[in-house]
Parts: C-alpha cells; structure tokens; sequence
C-alpha cells in the first residue's frame, strides 16, 4: 500500500531520541505515541526502519506486521531474521530491537487491551488467537520463532487494507471513531488469527494443538473435563501435556480450566441478579462450596466480596460521571474484558498495562 497508515507522529524521531539515552534497556513511554489520553490505540507506518538494536520495552502491547524488506528482531536471548509478511505479538514487558534492517518496513498496532475493552473473550475459540496471543509469544525463545505466523502475499495485502481502515478512523477522528476504531482493531486481529489457524506449516502443528486445547477448554469450560478428555486434542500424552502447560502457563491443566471458569464467573457476578449458587452451576462448578474455595483461592476474595467490590466501583464510576454522558457501549461487559486481557498478560508474564 502507498503508505495509508502514515501518522502525525515522527516515529523515527521517537526511536533516535531513546536510542541515544545511555540505559541498557529503555521503556517507551504510551504519551509519546497516543494522541488521545483516554484512548490507547495508535497505528505507525515506518519506512526504512532505523536501526535499533539496543533492547527496549514498551508500557504497551505492540502487534508488528512487516510489510517490506528484511532484518533481524533482537530478544533478551537471542535474535531472529524477519522478513515481509511476518506478523508478531510484542507484550509490553517484551525486551526487543532491531538489527541489520535492509528496506525494512513495517506497520507497528500499539494498544493496551485492557483500558480498551476489547472482547478478547469472544476469540476464545480460536487457536489461531490462542497462538497469537497467548502461546507463540510465550514460547518465541523456545521455537527460535519458528512458529511465528508468516502470511501469503494475498493475506497481507488483505491486513494492509484493514489496518489503513484503522488508521484512517484514528486520525479522522470522526464523532464515533472511537468505536470505528475498536471495530476496525476487532476485524484486524479476527482475520489475522483466521490465518494462523488455517496454516498448515509443519512447524506450526504442535502449537497449533496447543492452540485447540485452549480453544476446546474456553467452548466447553462449563462441562465436565478431565486431563484425559485433552490428549486426542492435544495429539500428545498425558505426561507430555501436563509438562507443556506447566511450562508454559505455570498451571496443570485442570487449574487452568479452574482459573478461566473463575473469569467466566467473576463476569456474571456484575449482574446483582444471579444467585451466586446460579453463577457457579453456570461456570462449570457443581458445588457451590467447592467454588467459594477455589474462587477465593484464585481472586484472593470470596465471591460475595467480589460482587460487592464491583458494584461500588460501578456505582462510583456512575456518581462521577457527567450526568449529560451516556454509559460507554463497553460498561457492561467491562469485568470480563478486563480479565481477558488480564489472562491475556498472565499468560505471556506481562505486568498490566493500566
């Protein structure tokens, strides 16, 4: 594309100044590159990317899509050659850099999930998004980033086309752009996980099962699951399945689905409504004891204090809201997008990002 996704922001500038700082590793600052305070969500387009090999952290998440050209991405332990149609998750605690760029470009997503709202949740089912997100970041230093999702030139030009749609509603700026944008973010990171779990790379397989084992556990958490029911998905043995979650996820398999029906229920639990007993049976637990102890042994908090702490909250952002405001289309799922993005940071050992 003939650079849609240029910004206001000098980039290079950005990059120069920290480079030149004499600290071993920097920590790029969310005011240097979102225009909008209230609204952490910004696309740059770099040409001929400046060489930056000292490592450096960002307090955002950053998805790279490189467009054009080659170079090498540098890591804490390691560095790794990139090249056009290579797509890849930064979380913020991620130290990286770049090296031996040749025509390098890119387009850099910055955001921060969490203040967002994004429905993170929703992708669940995806093991294209469980890999993205979640598994391949995880395991970059592992896989040598082998397993880093590479697309065709058709897929990226399609991710060109909508990142310039995002770009477009960003510095437009039109009323409502704010959820054009997110919308626009959604579709981006929709399609981008459609591709990875539809390649069929051989380096790509065994992540791919751990990607579908994720995605059968977020469709089917409120049903009985054992470590068993997990190995003709997984496509490995049982020993070999509880050392591959360990590692990556520092939790069994089973305490990982523990830990995601407690998200599930900490959702429903904003709704004053629902019975506590009735949030439980929905979620998977079939005792309601069994779910304090767990819930209380996840959250730190019992369910009911958890409840309580989230309606007055809700009713605190309410009072000091003005009163010619209407609720963000977001509000009322805020509790769950926030823990997806929050297991979204757990998994990948990010700090948050608010």
């Amino acid at each position: 594309m003939d650079d849609p996704c240029r910004c206001d922001l000098d980039y290079s500038s950005i990059i120069k100044h920290y480079a030149l700082k004499l600290v071993k590793i920097e920590r790029l600052k969310s005011a240097d590159f979102f225009q909008d305070n209230g609204f952490p969500l910004a696309v740059l387009a770099v040409t001929n990317h400046y060489p930056y090999p000292r490592l450096h952290r960002h307090e955002f998440h950053e998805l790279v899509l490189i467009t054009h050209g080659h170079g090498r991405h540098r890591s804490e332990n390691d560095d790794y050659p990139i090249s056009a149609g290579d797509v890849f998750l930064l979380h913020g605690n991620m130290q990286h850099g770049y090296a031996d760029v040749d025509h390098l470009n890119l387009v850099n997503i910055l955001f921060r999930p969490r203040q967002l709202g994004l429905p993170l949740a929703d992708l669940g089912d995806m093991p294209g998004f469980q890999l993205l997100f979640h598994l391949e970041p995880h395991l970059r230093q592992e896989s040598k980033f082998r397993d880093r999702l590479h697309l065709t030139t058709e897929q990226l030009a399609e991710a060109e086309r909508l990142v310039a749609q995002l770009d477009q509603e960003l510095r437009k700026r039109a009323p409502g752009y704010r959820f054009a944008a997110r919308t626009h973010l959604m579709q981006l990171i929709a399609f981008l996980s459609r591709c990875y779990s539809n390649a069929k790379r051989p380096a790509n397989e065994g992540l791919l099962r751990l990607g579908e084992v994720l995605s059968y556990l977020e469709c089917h958490y409120r049903e009985p699951i054992t470590v068993k029911d997990l190995l003709p998905i997984a496509h490995m043995s049982q020993s070999t399945l509880m050392r591959t979650f360990q590692r990556v996820f520092q939790h069994s398999p089973i305490d990982y689905l523990i830990r995601l029906r407690v998200e599930k229920a900490c959702a429903m639990l904003a709704d004053p409504e629902l019975r506590i007993t009735d949030v439980a049976l929905a979620c998977g637990f079939n005792d309601s004891n069994y779910f304090t102890r767990q819930f209380r042994r996840v959250t730190g908090h019992s369910p009911r204090e958890h409840r309580r702490a989230q309606l007055k909250s809700q009713a605190g952002s309410m009072a000091s809201a003005p009163q010619t405001s209407r609720p963000s289309e977001f509000q009322n799922s805020k509790s769950l997008q926030a823990l997806a993005a929050s297991k979204l940071e757990m998994a990948a050992g990010s700090p948050s990002d608010n």
